[in-house]
């Protein structure tokens, strides 16, 4: 980028807000179990800002709404052309590295990168990394601010998080995926560019590598253990795909969905053999939306779903109602101790369930055997939202 085009750049910051979510499709993020990240040649402008006072003081308190963890770093800003970019906004990032990562708190496999990027922050930040998470949400609710200010304090996230949930950000860079993490160099060349939750050691041997250029560091320390499918001592098979429930991306058995989303009676058909993997399966009233499914009426309502993995995983929202909850089956019977999930509960009489304390990604299932399973929900409350399911395929080879 020329000096000229560089100046027009920083001289149009701007921000917009989109009168929509555009892009709620919860793309699976591509696995990439073994392969290092990709080094692009892009560069992104990332300086340090020169704006005139005024101007500088008016994009930082528009851009304060749209920050968590820290004051406003960047902005994505276009230059005369209409190509788009980030610009610092904060002199805090000049001759800084920033490391990027797009994920959504509902999605499992962005939620998989949350331990690493703590860890890089802890070893690395006192040397010029600067972390930032571009959180862009999967579904509505997830673009409510209130929502990410509440699951990054639960999630314990300290770094900065910037809520870009109008898309700004994901378009800048053409983003399609959860995660996707993006290593930015001073004067914006894109280090590494990498899809999925794997590739960790990859990502952070190039952390290190950046570092090394421009600060003359060494490190010494043993990498962070990599993530169940790039270790040695975990066999992965592959679980079913993530399987969602609204009407846009779904698969609902017999009869389908209902036209203009109209609650309808189903019922399950009581043969297992005709109930397929991967498909839901409803008893009871109940509605769809483009992204979720509702249990409507005075009930009883159950969702039965067949799923090949070790670990499961599902996208739930509380009714308006205090106090919700969800029973929880395997096969049949009580999830057993051994198998349940963080969130999962257990009555005296053994009865699992899953309380409902916000609009979030509900561990169910986690640490069995690979297997073919059939889980089933049973919401307690109508208007209880069903969005998604993930499952895991990774397990501890018992032979290391």
């Amino acid at each position: 980028m020329t000096r000229r085009a560089a100046l027009a750049l920083l001289a149009c910051v701007f921000i917009t807000t989109h009168p929509g979510i555009a892009a709620t499709r919860a793309k699976k993020a591509k696995r990439a179990a073994s392969v290092p990240p990709a080094v692009s040649t892009a560069k992104w402008p990332f300086p340090p800002s020169n704006l005139e006072p005024k101007a500088l003081a008016a994009a930082r308190q528009r851009q304060a709404v749209r920050w968590l963890n820290s004051r406003p770093l960047f902005a994505v800003a276009t230059d005369p052309r209409g190509n788009a970019g980030l610009v610092s906004l904060d002199p805090s990032l000049e001759g800084k590295i920033v490391l990027l990562c797009f994920w959504d708190y509902t999605n499992a496999h962005a939620l998989r990168m949350l331990p690493y990027l703590s860890g890089w922050n802890k070893r690395y930040a006192k040397d010029g990394l600067v972390i930032v998470g571009v959180h862009a949400p999967g579904f509505a609710f997830a673009a409510d601010p209130g929502n990410v200010a509440q699951e990054v304090e639960r999630l314990d996230i300290r770094t900065p998080v910037i809520i870009d949930s109008d898309f700004i950000v994901w378009r800048a860079f053409a983003n399609r995926f959860w995660p996707r993490t993006i290593l930015i160099l001073p004067g914006g060349r894109v280090a590494f560019d990498h899809v999925g939750e794997t590739g960790t050691e990859a990502m952070e041997v190039g952390i290190r590598t950046a570092l090394g250029e421009l600060r003359g560091k060494r490190y010494d320390v043993a990498l962070l253990p990599p993530p169940g499918p790039d270790r040695a001592d975990t066999v992965c098979k592959k679980s079913t795909s993530d399987t969602f429930c609204g009407s846009r991306m779904g698969k609902l058995g017999s009869p389908g969905y209902s036209k203009g989303g109209a609650a309808a009676d189903f019922t399950i058909p009581p043969q297992p053999e005709v109930r397929r993997e991967g498909t839901i399966y409803l008893a009871g009233r109940w509605r769809a939306t483009d992204q979720a499914l509702f249990p409507d009426g005075t009930g009883p309502w159950e969702m039965r779903l067949k799923f090949s993995g070790v670990d499961a995983a599902v996208v739930l929202t509380p009714p308006s109602a205090t106090g919700a909850s969800v029973r929880v089956t395997l096969d049949g019977k009580p999830v057993p101790a051994g198998a349940r999930g963080r969130d999962m509960v257990a009555d005296g009489s053994g009865v699992t369930s899953v309380p409902l304390d916000g609009a979030r990604l509900y561990d169910l299932v986690s640490e069995q055997k690979f297997a073919a399973h059939e889980i089933a929900l049973a919401p307690e409350t109508a208007g209880t939202g069903v969005y998604a399911f993930f499952f895991g395929g990774c397990e501890k080879n018992a032979g290391r």
